[in-house]
């Protein structure tokens, strides 16, 4: 058997600061015993592209995954009609598992982002991220299995539920080990009720507790609070030690012929601000409002934060819980960001999608007018640092190869230092924002094998996670008849 333990976010630095220190024993025993590894996430480091391509082997301009939402259009560099979240349709190619299974091996996959709605298969299988949730019809392979599982192993949920805010740390950090602790014993019940060749287990909350508690843990991050760390500084390493322990666990139920495989899409790092490009450009021409309240709205907020004021006010009077809306219109007060159906189109040239840096160009001169925003994003300065806020710009056809490549983002962003990400609000009054957040994603990762799968690494020490699948066909024995 083959067991592939994915730990969201994991990155290499802290598992190796950590097993030094003795806190992550099972890593370190994959260490001693097989490989640890550092692994290269894609480009953006973002869990919708990164697992895209753990799943197909293929970069983005293969699988056609870019991000978190999809800009729905008839035609590359046409305006959106709406935009929705990414789901298991949008990825193209061809699946691990499905080569393991017409080579007459069954897959159990559990917890893998961009799975949903789910595709049967010889096995079984439960949607990760982007699911809405395990009763929803297509979360599940067996349909039933959801119910099942809500039986046998409690009330398991595919995120963790709830919005942090600060000082609800403690209700955030119990409901990242409630979730932990419901995720391996689903692994061990599958594992003991629904064996397979091939087991594939997603822990998502070594991702959120970095994006939620890092600032507590880092004493040169500019939120740091020495009395709020001696409290909750050591959240992210309990998160990874309980993790780790569900390794263990699993491990401790594998035989002596069979390999256990962990890794990670991307690491994890300091955030320290939020860019709001639609904002940008929107001040530059670039994005256009329709009229009417909307754009009567947009300036004053643009001035004076007109929404978020009122917002935080209504909130603290009490008066926002009378109030019932419709769930596009909440989330368009709370995003500030108008929809499609609220952009003049006529009149916009380009857009800003999601948190990684991924800027859309419309129309004929799409080309041309990429290589004056790129120009034009050079010159944008952090704030307090003045260092270049935009790292590098990289276009599509720079970084990718393959039939969705015209689908692709026109510019794709990295920004200074990897700490900072990206907002496709259009009401913020500045240009950079400080989050609730504190930790965002890193490109480097992690890439265990322990077992007789150890052999199938080879001499090879850099390995990126566009070759995760081949690793796991020749550990199986299927290798490159089936590629």
């Amino acid at each position: 058997m083959l067991l592939v333990v994915g730990l969201d976010g994991a990155s290499y630095d802290l598992c190796e600061q950590w097993i030094e220190q003795g806190y992550l024993p099972n890593l370190a025993r994959m260490k001693q015993e097989g490989m640890l590894l550092p692994l290269k996430s894609t480009i953006p480091s973002v869990s919708p592209v990164a697992w895209s391509t753990f799943m197909t082997g293929m970069n983005p301009g293969e699988h056609g995954v870019f991000g978190f939402f999809v800009p729905e259009r008839h035609r590359a560099y046409e305006p959106p009609m709406c935009f929705r979240p990414v789901n298991s349709r949008d990825c193209r190619g061809e699946r691990f598992w499905e080569k393991m299974n017409k080579a007459g091996l069954s897959t159990g996959i559990v917890g893998v982002p961009v799975t949903y709605p789910v595709q049967p298969l010889d096995g079984h299988m439960v949607a990760g991220l982007l699911a809405p949730g395990l009763s929803t019809p297509g979360a599940t392979y067996p349909p039933g299995l959801g119910a099942e599982i809500i039986a046998k192993v409690g009330p398991y949920r595919l995120v963790p539920r709830g919005i942090y805010t600060p000082g609800r740390e403690q209700v955030l950090m119990r409901e990242l080990h409630s979730c932990l602790e419901l995720r391996g014993r689903l692994a061990q019940y599958l594992l003991e009720n629904y064996r397979c060749d091939v087991h594939v287990f997603v822990l998502y909350e070594t991702d959120v507790v970095q994006h939620k508690m890092w600032r507590f843990m880092d004493s040169s991050h500019p939120r740091y609070n020495s009395s709020a760390g001696k409290k909750w500084g050591t959240a992210i390493r309990d998160i990874y030690t309980h993790a780790d322990s569900i390794v263990g666990r699993l491990l401790r139920q594998l035989g002596q012929d069979d390999s256990i495989v962990v890794m990670s899409d991307h690491g994890g790092g300091p955030l320290h601000g939020i860019v709001h490009l639609n904002s940008w450009l929107r001040r530059r021409g670039y994005l256009v409002e329709r009229g009417g309240w909307q754009r009567w709205l947009v300036g004053l907020n643009g001035k004076w934060g007109f929404v978020q004021g009122c917002a935080r006010i209504a909130g603290l009077l009490g008066l926002l819980s009378g109030i019932r809306m419709r769930q596009e219109t909440r989330r368009a007060l709370a995003s500030g960001f108008l929809g499609a159906k609220n952009i003049d189109w006529g009149r916009s040239t380009a857009y800003n999608l999601g948190f990684e840096g991924a800027i859309y160009t419309l129309g004929e001169n799409h080309s041309a007018i990429a290589q004056e925003i790129a120009e034009a994003l050079r010159c944008l300065r952090a704030p307090g640092s003045g260092q270049a806020l935009v790292e590098s710009v990289h276009t599509a056809q720079d970084l990718y190869r393959g039939r969705s490549v015209e689908y692709a983002p026109s510019l794709i962003l990295q920004l200074a230092g990897g700490k900072y990400s990206t907002s496709q609000k259009m009401f913020a009054p500045q240009l950079v924002t400080t989050p609730t957040d504190s930790g965002t994603h890193t490109p480097t990762g992690i890439l265990g094998v322990w077992g007789p799968g150890t052999a199938a690494m080879g001499a090879r020490r850099n390995f990126d996670i566009q070759m995760i699948p081949d690793l796991l066909l020749d550990i199986v024995g299927i290798g490159g008849s089936q590629k």
